[in-house]
């Protein structure tokens, strides 16, 4: 190592030691950080028997997290002359912080989603009106896969948005698909006063019964064992229906049935269907 030090001082001769060995010692970390998140992505890749998504899931945490191991053995390695820096630069300091508070408000948002499992790649999530699903994030943004158009739409837009993490500090988070396997769903059902909306509630329940029927059993085991795991209030898993006046003369019909996460597309339009057809047989 001595000798590799005086060799690269021949051509730095204003260069300390302690500078080349730092330098040296950084670089030995990078190619050791790389050849180590490198390893572990094709060990995770070649399990084929998990799903993709788990794949992916585990290469974007080792990705994130060598990140953190290479930015924490920087500070360690150079910590002397960080310090330094920091005792003879002070108002350099606040300027860069304030220069890169978004970069640090985005890594103060990694920290607390990794802390709180807000959400992470799969999940279903909407913020300032961008609904879509996480394809991957980091330590500065988040991307996700576009859902649209409207907020009730479960269509793939074709685009993809990247949203800096900062803004997650500053807006409220929706994450439709906490409740994971199974969840709670609403349609909406608009109609007027002169419409015959009580054989229409009587239709929608009866439909979203029979619809819901083959899986009602194992929603409801699954919302028993969230209330014990994450402390949810207790909720009725059957279907219902509730009446709203959004307007004069206007009624809504809100059905809330459980169902699947990933078929409560093709759940809404079957139940939708179904009701329509029997509704208007029976006018």
């Amino acid at each position: 190592m001595d000798k590799f030090i005086d060799e690269i001082k021949s051509f730095l001769p204003q260069v300390s030691d302690t500078l080349v060995l730092d330098i040296i010692t950084t670089l030995l970390l990078f190619i050791g950080v790389m050849l180590f998140k490198t390893l572990m992505i094709r060990i995770f890749s070649s399990q084929t028997r998990l799903a993709f998504e788990i794949r992916k899931r585990r290469a974007i945490h080792i990705r994130n997290l060598m990140i953190f191991v290479f930015v924490i053995g920087v500070i360690f390695i150079w910590s002397k002359e960080i310090h330094a820096l920091a005792l003879s630069f002070v108002a350099l300091g606040f300027a860069i912080v304030f220069a890169f508070k978004e970069v640090i408000s985005s890594a103060n948002w990694e920290i607390f989603r990794s802390a709180t499992n807000a959400y992470t790649v799969g999940d279903y999530i909407e913020i300032n009106g961008m609904r879509g699903v996480v394809l991957d994030h980091n330590f500065l943004s988040t991307t996700i896969q576009e859902l649209g158009p409207g907020k009730r739409s479960n269509l793939f837009s074709g685009r993809s948005i990247t949203i800096p993490n900062s803004t997650f500090l500053l807006s409220p988070l929706i994450n439709e698909s906490y409740m994971k396997e199974y969840i709670l769903h609403t349609l909406t059902i608009p109609m007027t006063t002169d419409d015959e909306w009580e054989k229409a509630e009587e239709i929608l329940l009866e439909v979203a019964n029979t619809e819901c029927e083959d899986y009602l059993s194992h929603a409801r085991t699954h919302f028993d064992s969230l209330r014990y795991k994450i402390n949810i209030a207790h909720s009725t898993v059957e279907p219902r229906v509730a009446i709203e006046l959004p307007e004069p003369n206007e009624i809504d019909l809100v059905l809330r049935f459980p169902t699947p996460f990933s078929e409560k597309w093709n759940r809404e339009q079957a139940i939708l269907k179904r009701f329509l057809r029997k509704y208007k047989s029976n006018s």
